[in-house]
């Protein structure tokens, strides 16, 4: 048992050191990681000047490491190593205040928030209006706009925009005011979903541990959410609080979880997927059912509503698109060559390879994946439906994780935790460092550039689909048991 204690001791160690890793790179200030705000504090930094190479290794230090301690501190728990569960989220409120007050690092998302908050809170239409027009104008937010969605009108839904509006309205005319409120309350729904998660699992304390680790101390959520300031963190808590209302039962509760669910599409499409779970669990009643159904109507149609139909343009006009993390770049380049690269068209063949995969992969989790917790029966499907769309899309980014990992931890332990985790670390690798690329080619970034990102890494992905098939299949997904 000793050495199962110094396992999980040596995992949450390692996650600490993780996160101080993400700390001081962006205590650093701005570089190849860490987005220039123009000034102003909070959020606080120094101004280092670090170089490429330094962010690019202590960023991809901070991924793999973290990951790994994870890993080790589950198996850990899996042997019956059972650390207090109030140490956990003491440890995890402490990592997040400590990344909510310093810069964004590992991508320059939070900074369009900002531009398409301060678009609406000069009154115009963020789905009509380019964060090009603010920068031209000389605004002094938009002038910190970034180069590459200069020209893109808002593709987030009704929701994410009223948060934006309401952070652009509380943080002035201030690129760093904005930002630093926008991390804020991406920070309160953080916890928020811990809590919320924490209830979900009951008294029983290795769920809960389980929970704590998989989400509120994992440093690829914490990297991604807290650090980072992704939208994703808000539609993570209306999610785990769809989740949590379906639980009581009823039509009361059946309108509720819809609502919440309807709300957390209305910040990020995706989110919808959860729905199947949700309508799973409430199928034995029919008005239950019912009930759900019209409130994720309701509050979709009635936040799109709110909106121009340019809305609803903007999102659809991603479909077909890809990203950098597009696991389907090697088949399409071999079965149709040149078709795929920068620059390249959207791919017919690459959609139809997406979809169908997607529906084959969800159908097959949803009958090998291990039995849930009675008490959450709609984590399973939810999960199967999620992480069949994830795997497969051609357009994905690892902060879209956190829709996957709270809804993994509810589940039990198995074969998955490994193969999401390892999936994370090498969609994560990929945008990193994340907020200027690698503009000057020298040291690893050549080889991340040319080798790890347009082949190493969609391969790698490639493997993690195949693996998950195989031993849904094989029926092995289930963990298998450890002597404690």
């Amino acid at each position: 048992m000793r050495q199962v204690r110094v396992a999980g001791l040596a995992g949450l160690g390692t996650i600490g050191g993780a996160v101080v890793v993400m700390a001081v790179i962006a205590l650093l200030g701005p570089s190849a990681a860490v987005p220039d705000l123009g000034g102003g504090a909070p959020p606080w930094s120094f101004h280092a000047a670090p170089g490429d190479t330094t962010v690019i290794v202590l960023g991809w230090l901070a991924m793999i490491t973290g990951a790994a301690g994870v890993g080790a501190a589950l198996y850990a728990l899996r042997r019956g190593w059972r650390p207090p569960v109030g140490v956990l989220l003491g440890g995890a409120i402490a990592a997040v205040l400590l990344l909510a007050v310093v810069p964004p690092a590992g991508s320059t998302d939070v900074l369009n928030y900002a531009i398409y908050g301060r678009i609406a809170a000069l009154g115009h239409d963020p789905y009509v209006t380019t964060p090009a027009w603010l920068h031209e104008i000389g605004d002094p937010v938009g002038r910190m706009a970034p180069l590459a969605w200069r020209d893109t009108p808002s593709v987030y839904g009704p929701l994410a925009t009223w948060a934006q509006f309401a952070c652009a309205r509380l943080g002035g005319a201030s690129m760093a005011g904005i930002v630093f409120t926008i991390k804020l309350a991406t920070a309160l729904a953080f916890l928020l979903s811990a809590l919320v998660l924490d209830r979900l699992a009951g008294p029983d304390r290795e769920r809960r541990i389980r929970v704590h680790l998989l989400w509120s101390l994992n440093p690829l959520m914490l990297w991604h959410v807290v650090l980072g300031g992704h939208v994703d963190g808000l539609g993570v808590a209306l999610l785990v609080a769809s989740l949590l209302a379906l639980r009581r039962g009823g039509v009361a509760a059946g309108l509720v979880a819809g609502a919440l669910l309807g709300a957390a599409a209305a910040v990020k499409a995706p989110f919808i997927l959860a729905g199947a779970g949700l309508a799973w669990a409430a199928r034995r009643s029919w008005a239950t059912l019912a009930a759900l159904l019209m409130g994720v109507s309701a509050a979709l149609l009635g936040a799109y509503a709110t909106q121009g139909p340019e809305a609803i343009d903007n999102l659809a006009g991603k479909l077909g698109a890809r990203s950098l993390a597009d696991p389907w770049r090697p088949v399409v380049e071999l079965l149709a060559p040149g078709t795929t690269g920068p620059g390249a068209a959207d791919s017919p063949l690459e959609g139809r390879l997406a979809l169908g995969a997607a529906l084959l992969i969800g159908l097959l989790l949803c009958r090998r994946l291990p039995e849930g917790p009675p008490d959450v029966a709609s984590a399973r499907p939810a999960l199967a439906w999620c992480l069949g769309w994830l795997l497969t899309s051609p357009v994905q980014h690892p902060w879209y994780d956190a829709m996957l990992f709270p809804l993994l931890a509810l589940m039990p332990a198995g074969r998955l935790d490994g193969l999401v985790l390892t999936r994370g670390v090498v969609t994560s690798l990929i945008y990193l460092p994340g907020a200027v690329g690698l503009l000057r080619l020298q040291g690893p970034a050549p080889w991340i550039a040319e080798t790890y990102r347009p082949w190493v890494a969609p391969l790698a992905e490639d493997l993690l689909i195949i693996a998950v098939i195989a031993l849904g299949l094989a029926g092995a997904l289930r963990a298998r048991p450890l002597r404690r």
